[in-house]
């Protein structure tokens, strides 16, 4: 068992994805609170700080441990058992759910729904 997804990001370099194990069920108030952490990066257009800052609070506590997340180069992650999201850096955009929005749009909608932020 367990809730497979992925975080895609896009940067001027390539694809870069974070899989998860457990963190599909809240994929997108975490996405949408680890953008929130990183927007001061996000302003700055340091796509490479951004991207470390958002998968350092997504993955948060649990850098020490076997299992739960992994790396891939490229778009293509691990199992996915949620709906793909993709963040764009190049161009300050996420697509979740079929739509394309502006990270700053995400981050007002899902952030709403997450207690942590």
């Amino acid at each position: 068992m367990g809730a497979r997804t992925n975080f895609t990001f896009k940067t001027d370099e390539g694809y870069f994805t974070l899989y998860s194990h457990w963190g599909g069920d809240s994929k997108f108030q975490d996405l949408a609170y680890a953008l929130v952490k990183a927007t001061p990066r996000i302003l700055m257009g340091d796509i490479p700080y951004a991207l470390r800052n958002v998968v350092c609070h997504i993955i948060g506590d649990q850098w020490s441990d076997e299992t739960g997340f992994g790396f891939h180069i490229g778009q293509e992650g691990g199992e996915e058992s949620y709906q793909p999201v993709l963040v764009d850096f190049t161009n300050g955009t996420v697509t979740a759910n079929g739509n394309t929005t502006t990270i700053m749009e995400f981050v007002n909608f899902y952030a709403k729904e997450s207690a942590s932020v």
